[in-house]
């Protein structure tokens, strides 16, 4: 599979074992200066999903993301950074329920943006205990959500690749200069876990990157844009 895709390609083209039939969904994420949260939203301006930032808090995850427009919304996924190397810890579900289910999110390259995490699938075979499957987040200067204007924020413009397949699973296209973060398209239909695991994935590999540039920059991790 060729490397050096067009500049116009979008997630509906840029991998011919793609089905276009399969349903795809579009998630705008906000995060507006000088606030500790995310909002996603769906095309018609739904809040979906409010991610809490959490930055001084020990044993606190990083992001906390809740159903709904709150901070008072059920708890569905969380997100723990690295120290300083080391896994990401994804979780889906509340932490204080039993049954939470955890993942790890590993860097697989010291050079490149590159990140990896497995979950659990309903089977397409019927098996009751599901398909385990791995998945690679990659940076991206060649697909975008489709009809994106532009690939407006190149430094964090992420897609996700099914590890065995390569087939694309999902694309964030960022953007700049607004409280605008981008858009995260996601192809195919795998369940509500799946989405939630793509989010809060997505959102935490952008959060990290907003830290690490903001501490590059002499500002350190606070609550500005």
């Amino acid at each position: 599979m060729s490397s050096a895709l067009p500049r116009s390609d979008s997630i509906a083209s840029a991998h011919d074992e793609l089905d276009e039939q399969a349903p795809s969904r579009l998630y705008h994420i906000y995060r507006k200066p000088f606030h500790r949260h995310y909002e996603i939203k769906s095309i018609d301006d739904q809040t979906l999903y409010y991610g809490d930032i959490s930055l001084w808090t020990i044993n606190k995850p990083d992001i906390i993301l809740h159903a709904g427009n709150s901070d008072k919304g059920p708890v569905v996924a969380v997100s723990k950074f690295p120290k300083f190397s080391g896994p990401y810890l994804l979780g889906l579900g509340n932490p204080d329920d039993m049954n939470a289910q955890y993942e790890d999110m590993t860097r697989e390259s010291p050079l490149k943006m590159k990140y990896r995490f497995e979950m659990t699938l309903p089977s397409k075979i019927g098996d009751p205990n599901g398909e385990r499957r791995s998945f690679l987040w990659k940076h991206t200067r060649h697909v975008k959500v489709d009809d994106s204007p532009s690939f407006q924020f190149a430094g964090r413009n992420y897609k996700l690749v099914d590890e065995r397949t390569g087939q694309l699973m999902a694309v964030f296209t960022g953007e700049r200069f607004s409280s605008k973060c981008g858009t995260l398209q996601i192809r195919g239909e795998y369940g509500e876990a799946f989405d939630r695991m793509v989010l809060v994935s997505c959102v935490s590999l952008y959060e990290r990157a907003r830290r690490n540039n903001r501490s590059a920059a002499g500002g350190g991790g606070g609550g500005g844009a």
